[in-house]
C-alpha cells in the first residue's frame, strides 16, 4: 500500500487505504519521539529494529521497535541520525518518506517532535532521571574490574552522565531551532 499509485494520483484515497492498513498516527509518534532523542541504528538507517505487527484487535499493523540500545548518539561511524527535518530521507526509506511528503502527516510529526520535547524529553525531567539513578548506581559503577566493564575508570562514568546531560540539552534546542524554522 506505502507504493501504491494513489499516493501520486489520489493522494486522499492513498492516505485513507493507508490508515485502514496502518496505525499511522503511532507510527509518526514513534518517528518524532525517536528522531528527537536521535536513534542511528533505526529505519531510516538500517532496515532492521522494528516490527509490524498484525492487531487483530485494530485490523492494522502496529510498528514496534525493538534493539534501542544505539538511541541518545548521534551517530557511529559513517551512520547519523536522521535530521528532525528528515529531509535527507528518500525514497529507500518510504514510510518515512511517503509520509513526510504529505502535509498533514508533517504537521502530525511536528506537533508530536515538539509535544514529546516539551513533555517528555524535557531538560528537567531528565537531568533530574539522570542525577537520580548516577547517585543510585554510582558506588556499583565504582566498584567495577578492569576487563569486565565498559568503564574504564570513575572519571569515564562520570563524563557518560554528563554526556547525558548535554545530549538533552542540545537535542531540546535542535528542537526548538527545527520549530521555528517549520513555523
Amino acid at each position: 500500500m506505502i507504493n501504491s499509485e494513489l499516493r501520486i494520483s489520489d493522494s486522499e484515497a492513498w492516505k485513507s487505504e493507508l490508515e485502514d492498513i496502518l496505525n499511522v498516527d503511532e507510527f509518526l509518534k514513534w518517528l518524532a519521539a525517536n528522531t528527537v532523542i536521535q536513534n542511528w541504528d533505526t529505519y531510516g538507517n538500517m532496515t532492521h529494529n522494528y516490527y509490524l505487527y498484525n492487531n487483530p484487535e485494530t485490523g492494522t499493523f502496529d510498528w514496534i521497535p525493538w534493539d534501542n540500545n544505539e538511541a541518545l548518539k548521534e551517530g557511529k561511524g559513517n551512520r547519523g541520525a536522521l535530521s528532525l527535518s528528515l529531509e535527507e530521507v528518500d525514497s529507500q526509506w518510504s514510510l518515512i518518506a511517503y509520509l513526510i511528503d504529505v502535509p498533514e502527516y508533517q504537521e502530525i510529526y511536528s506537533t508530536y517532535v515538539e509535544q514529546f520535547s516539551e513533555e517528555v524529553f524535557t531538560e528537567g525531567k531528565m537531568i533530574e532521571a539522570y542525577e537520580t539513578y548516577y547517585e543510585m548506581i554510582k558506588e556499583y559503577a565504582y566498584a567495577e574490574e578492569t576487563g569486565y566493564s565498559y568503564i574504564q575508570s570513575n572519571q569515564s562514568f562520570d563524563a557518560a552522565v554528563q554526556t547525558l546531560k548535554n545530549h538533552v540539552v542540545e537535542r531540546n534546542q535542535a528542537v526548538q531551532a527545527y520549530l521555528e524554522e517549520t513555523n
